[in-house]
């Protein structure tokens, strides 16, 4: 649970290639044309099976080169007391094809603190994951799929797409650790209730596979998570409202409970 919660704060901060019969790659859809998000800020709700145990923030801003994510959360209450966790997120990406420039993530428990770091150039990641506490040597490797993007920048992507009913994309991620191929399907618009109001949404539901690079990039069931659905806002800025994954006893989410936006300088 700890590792999963963890992860779930990363992806609320938060497709490269398409993989056939796991063997070849097929290239990439091309950046979409759904216009940049205004700079806000935000904050988020997040635990399991709709139990609070864990708050988020995150703010993104942009310019004409680049868009940039700053994002901070940690366990709360009970969650507390059984695992402290604090988690900051600052991650870079390119515009307009929202490719990898660089992110950081610490992730701060009770007693050390886990720093994974990712490069992207073109496409190709190189990543360098430890413990800061200098009982390891942390060296940069590359990332052995290519081409994939951080979690910030594979949101960005997936955003900028038409996301009409029936759309689907396919996206390359590298949260950190390992590579997977996660594919959206838009189910289109519904309504969905956040903070006791309805709000017009865009459904999409989520599906996560492993990539195993040693066995020649073939997709493999997530030994985690399932399956998974996340609501957009239905209007220009589209924004995640709410995010469901289901794991192996209830389902993680995290859901909005502020907005605002931030007036351009």
């Amino acid at each position: 649970m700890e590792r999963a919660l963890a992860g779930i704060l990363a992806a609320v901060f938060a497709c490269g290639p398409v993989c056939a019969g796991g063997e070849e790659w097929v290239a990439t859809a091309p950046v979409g044309g759904f216009p940049m998000v205004e700079p806000f800020r935000a904050s988020f709700r997040i635990g399991w099976t709709e139990i609070a145990a864990a708050e988020a923030r995150a703010e993104i801003t942009s310019n004409a080169t680049v868009a940039k994510l700053s994002a901070g959360g940690g366990t709360i209450g009970l969650a507390r007391s059984l695992y402290q966790l604090d988690a900051t997120l600052e991650a870079v990406s390119a515009l307009p094809d929202f490719e990898t420039v660089g992110s950081e993530q610490l992730e701060k428990y009770r007693r050390r603190t886990l720093l994974t770091a990712v490069e992207g150039s073109d496409g190709n990641l190189r990543t360098k994951r430890g413990w800061t506490d200098g009982s390891e040597e942390l060296r940069w490797k590359p990332v052995k799929v290519s081409p994939a993007r951080d979690l910030f920048s594979a949101m960005m992507f997936i955003r900028s797409q038409p996301l009409n009913a029936g759309d689907k994309v396919g996206v390359v991620v590298f949260p950190g650790e390992s590579p997977f191929f996660v594919e959206m399907e838009s189910l289109g618009e519904r309504t969905i209730s956040v903070g006791g109001a309805g709000r017009r949404a865009l459904l999409l539901e989520l599906r996560i596979s492993r990539i195993n690079t040693k066995k020649g990039n073939a997709l493999e069931p997530h030994p985690k998570f399932r399956t998974g659905r996340v609501w957009l806002s239905n209007d220009a800025d589209r924004i995640p409202l709410r995010a469901e994954v289901e794991i192996f006893i209830g389902y993680l989410f995290a859901e909005i409970a502020s907005f605002e936006k931030i007036p351009r300088p």
